[in-house]
């Protein structure tokens, strides 16, 4: 070798060593670009709720106005490297999603009331938006 030329000497061990390393630092910044992410897509998520949710103005004088909109929340779940945020209504509101969301048969028995979706337009928009990060990244 040429003076002034620095040699490199690896051992096989050496570079699997240092491969596996890097591996693993962009594994870590890719699990943690994906986390941070989804976190911020529920959060997304449950403002849109929010805002597509309607506001009860029903005869109930223990629920105040506007409290199954309020209800909505997220949750983060991290388990074995695995990340889950699920949107949902709070106790006791979550009773309506599915009443709201599909329509249901009044008291009367005999008319049905309309459907207001808010739930699935925000879950498809949410898929929409998980799908763009995953292929981003």
């Amino acid at each position: 070798m040429a003076k002034g030329h620095n040699q490199l000497i690896a051992t096989p061990e050496a570079l699997v060593a240092a491969m596996v390393s890097a591996c693993q630092e962009y594994t870590d910044e890719v699990r943690e670009a994906v986390e941070e992410g989804i976190i911020e897509i529920g959060q997304e998520a449950v403002e849109q709720i929010k805002v597509l949710a309607p506001v009860y103005e029903g005869s109930n004088k223990n629920t105040p106005k506007g409290a199954y909109r309020r209800s909505w929340k997220y949750r983060v779940d991290r388990q074995r490297g695995r990340i889950e945020v699920t949107v949902h209504a709070k106790s006791p509101h979550y009773r309506l999603t599915h009443l709201l969301e599909n329509g249901h048969l009044n008291r009367d028995g005999t008319t049905r009331s309309k459907a207001i979706p808010h739930v699935s337009i925000v879950n498809s928009l949410a898929q929409k938006k998980v799908d763009k990060l995953l292929e981003e990244l």
